[in-house]
């Protein structure tokens, strides 16, 4: 039996369980850093899922410390009344309020698209300054900072936190880790040659929790985000936080201790399998559940010390079962997450209740942060979930005016669409021309070799289960055309008919499709029927191509990989996963081979013009075509004078990802 949903109780804090929304940015406050309704609305919704604490995201303690334009502060009085109504929103729905306190000593730079002032951020008045200035984060050449600045942020963190008890807040975090500066003080790289009291690297930390005290009691719990192992080389491990760090944090009287490992700092990962950034913010490719063997690891040095302390375990926990991994085995007293509050706040409540399969579980990748990367001048959101972050724009509102809805296509769009309509009151019907629902996305995941794969099945699987749950009718195996759509007699179509291979005019191509020697990434991934691919392989188009020929590379095939372009450009489609895709290619020997036009194919072999005319033949068992996506959208002028709304959603108006596709059906679906 799991203690997942055990209460605990820890230095005056009682969980209701052990899941914890631990804190992220999300780039949700107003121009000026105050809170507002849209953030109280997002925590609101975590809150309401069933969570034990909600951790509202770095708020910074000082406005040079931004990392982000939208990032919510504390700086003076004014800002208290502004965070009631987030606090509310998050305690009215039985969850403990925390909020974490930031500064951003060497992170601000991160991500700029201008260039950069010595010491300064790329926003206007920050700052990029560190305990030195030997390792880097955003701005290459940041400042240091001097001792009377120190001690002015060690009193802004203070004075924060007291206003942050004033504001209703039952917990306070604090922003120990990543490259803030508190971090960067703690970290044996950065903080090197200082010869003021800050040579004692854990002292900034130790004061910030003292002054916190002294205004806001003893007894007011302290729940502070700490980097427990850097994993770089030269930096510090486990074993020396738990020898020289962990002991002073203990005697502060600190409640839990939220542990994260990795850091932001620009030198050499001590483990060359998982970087150290993986640790804080995993790739497509990290190992499920990354930092189980670090929690073991620190449990067991915290007992051999006779050290009690509670530890928030978090990082890579995409299932249920991972967040039973983390307190059942790895040891830790409460499984952390992030990902999965944006994409289903509701999952705790879905556990509880026996619900797991009605669970929108991550698919780690197509933009997870759909509204523009929280570095780079966007809210935090899901791709999977328009809902979150427009919590109360986008509840459901029952129609009292049903209309008859037929969804052309059953991929993500479609599925989204057709289950909010259902929601809302409208009769559905979805044509569907294959024989399953999934669209793309369920043949996306169908490589052999490569890890996590099965995640990009984790949001079609979702859909088809909400499609049962909401009784909405599907005709597969309906290959819809103007007739049949207008039989079922609809008050609006919905064309989500995808996107389809943006085949070239190749000399040959027609006849090498129909002997097999030839065939499009579709075919080559499908999960039924797909082709037996022979030793030697050409992959084309690098911008679908380069997983597949990772994963063909991985599986013992002799495999190139060409592209008409002159450098590796991802079809949109990839998403955030494409820095692991250019990480692996040189792991495996996958080598972009630019300026390759394909000229013709017979025979078994192809045929490459160079960008100065040079020609070469290769011959081969395979060549893969990935010649990237066009609209499949023939049906929305077909339909057009027929007196029927047509909406076109996703691929089928212009290939993006599928996250693009899921947001459109959102927002069309609630104007009908």
């Amino acid at each position: 039996m799991s203690q997942l949903f055990e209460p605990f109780e820890a230095k005056g804090l009682r969980f209701k369980n052990r899941i914890i929304h631990v804190p992220t940015t999300l780039n949700m406050s107003d121009p000026q850093g105050y809170a507002t309704r849209r953030l109280a609305a997002a925590y609101g919704a975590i809150a309401r899922g069933g969570y034990a604490a909600t951790i509202v995201g770095a708020t910074c303690v000082r406005r040079d410390g931004l990392i982000n334009e939208r990032m919510l502060g504390l700086y003076d009085e004014d800002y208290v009344i502004e965070f009631r109504d987030t606090v509310s929103e998050i305690k009215n729905n039985d969850s403990l309020a925390g909020i974490q306190l930031f500064y951003g000593g060497l992170i601000p730079g991160l991500g700029t698209t201008v260039p950069l002032k010595d010491g300064k951020g790329w926003i206007p008045d920050t700052v990029s300054w560190g305990p030195s200035d030997k390792y880097i984060i955003g701005n290459p050449k940041p400042g240091v900072i001097p001792t009377e600045e120190y001690e002015n942020i060690v009193e802004a963190y203070a004075q924060a936190a007291r206003r942050s008890k004033e504001a209703g807040f039952d917990f306070l975090s604090f922003h120990f880790c990543h490259g803030s500066l508190p971090h960067a003080n703690l970290s044996l790289l950065s903080n090197q040659g200082r010869t003021d009291k800050y040579a004692d690297r854990f002292l900034m930390i130790e004061e910030i929790i003292q002054r916190t005290q002294e205004l806001c009691g003893k007894d007011y719990p302290i729940i502070p985000r700490l980097c427990v192992d850097e994993n770089l080389k030269g930096g510090f491990d486990i074993e020396y936080f738990a020898e020289h760090y962990a002991p002073r944090l203990h005697a502060l009287g600190i409640s839990v201790l939220d542990c994260t490992f990795g850091s932001m700092l620009m030198a050499e990962s001590r483990r060359q399998d998982i970087s150290s950034n993986e640790f804080i913010g995993p790739s497509f490719y990290t190992p499920k559940v990354v930092n189980k063997d670090n929690i073991q690891t620190l449990r067991k040095l915290l007992v051999e010390k006779g050290i009690d302390m509670p530890l928030i375990g978090s990082a890579n926990l995409i299932t249920p079962d991972h967040l039973r991994t983390m307190v059942d085995e790895a040891g830790a007293d409460f499984a952390g997450v992030c990902r999965l509050s944006l994409d289903d706040p509701d999952f705790p409540n879905k556990m509880m209740e026996g619900r797991e399969d009605e669970i929108r579980l991550s698919t780690h990748t197509g933009a997870s942060l759909l509204q523009g990367n929280i570095f780079g001048k966007g809210w935090a959101g899901s791709a999977q979930n328009p809902v979150f972050g427009r919590d109360d724009e986008y509840r459901i509102i029952p129609t009292n005016r049903p209309k008859k809805v037929v969804v052309v296509g059953g991929g993500s769009g479609g599925m989204e669409y057709a289950i909010t309509a259902k929601e809302i009151g409208h009769d559905v019907v979805v044509l569907e021309k294959s024989d399953s629902l999934g669209g793309a996305m369920d043949w996306a995941g169908n490589y052999k070799n490569l890890p996590n794969m099965e995640m990009l099945r984790n949001q079609p699987n979702y859909h088809r289960k909400m499609m049962e749950k909401w009784g909405v009718e599907a005709k597969l195996g309906v290959e819809a055309d103007v007739d049949t759509i207008l039989a079922e007699k609809p008050d609006v179509v919905v064309l989500a008919t995808g996107g389809k291979p943006a085949m070239p005019q190749i000399e040959g191509l027609e006849d090498a499709l129909a002997s097999s020697f030839a065939c499009t990434i579709d075919e080559a991934m499908a999960r039924k029927n797909a082709p037996e691919l022979g030793q030697k392989v050409l992959v084309w188009g690098a911008g679908e191509g380069a997983e597949l020929a990772v994963d063909l590379k991985i599986g013992g095939k002799e495999v190139r990989l060409l592209d008409v372009l002159p450098q590796y450009v991802p079809a949109n489609y990839i998403g955030s996963r494409v820095w692991a895709i250019m990480a692996l290619m040189p792991i495996y020997g996958v080598t972009f081979e630019g300026n390759r036009l394909l000229t013709s194919l017979k025979d078994g072999k192809a045929t490459f013009q160079d960008s100065d005319g040079g020609e070469e033949t290769i011959e081969a068992d395979n060549i893969v075509i990935c010649p990237g996506r066009a609209p499949n959208n023939d049906l929305a002028d077909a339909l057009r004078g027929k007196k029927v709304p047509v909406q076109v959603i996703g691929d089928a108006r212009m290939p993006r990802s599928y996250g693009n596709a899921i947001h459109e059906a959102a927002y069309l679906v609630r104007q009908l």
